[in-house]
């Protein structure tokens, strides 16, 4: 009869570590530094340091689509709207470098 008592006990606490895995994961930081160029290699307009996944960043510049290097930990997706969505224009891979247009967005 003890054991019971006990199952009966625990099974609130499992429904609830049950639905609790089935809420949306917090959104992290990229771990490391996202820097871009307007006027190409070498010079440096902008830099995020640990950018947050999910959130869509705005880059300072205005001659769209900007060199950049992703020394993060994270996949940076490029968008033309500042909404982050739509078609992806670019992705750039952590430790790479490439093109971005003014709106980007990390895995």
């Amino acid at each position: 009869m003890n054991g019971v008592k006990v199952m009966r006990a625990a099974g609130p606490g499992l429904l609830a570590a049950a639905l609790l895995a089935l809420l949306p994961a917090p959104a992290h930081a990229a771990d490391g530094e996202f820097s871009w160029s307007t006027s190409g290699v070498g010079a440096m307009d902008g830099v995020l340091s640990s950018p947050k996944s999910g959130r869509c960043y705005s880059l300072v510049g205005n001659n769209s689509p900007f060199y950049a290097s992703n020394n993060t930990d994270r996949t940076v997706r490029s968008y033309q709207s500042s909404s982050c969505r739509g078609e992806v224009q670019s992705t750039i891979g952590p430790g790479e470098f490439g093109h971005v247009f003014k709106y980007v967005k990390f895995d």
